[in-house]
C-alpha cells in the first residue's frame, strides 16, 4: 500500500477525532472493510455474478441476504 495512502487514511482520522486503536478505531474500521470485501468478492466468483446482478434471481444458486 502507498505510503501517502496510509497518511492520508491517518490524517482523515484524526481530523473526524477517530482513535486509531480500540473498538471504534481505525484499524478495527479498515480490517472490517478489507473483509467484507473480500467476503463479497468470494462469493461473487463462487457465484458467477455480481451482486443484484438479475442473473441469480430463481437459479436456484443465489445470495439470500
Amino acid at each position: 500500500m502507498d505510503a501517502s495512502a496510509i497518511d492520508a487514511l491517518l490524517a482523515d482520522a484524526k481530523a473526524a477525532g477517530t482513535p486509531i486503536d480500540g473498538a471504534d478505531g481505525l484499524l478495527n474500521l479498515m480490517t472490517k472493510a478489507v473483509l467484507e470485501r473480500a467476503l463479497q468478492a468470494e462469493m461473487t466468483h463462487h457465484l458467477g455474478y455480481e451482486r443484484d446482478d438479475p442473473a441469480g434471481r430463481g437459479s436456484g444458486n443465489s445470495r439470500n441476504g
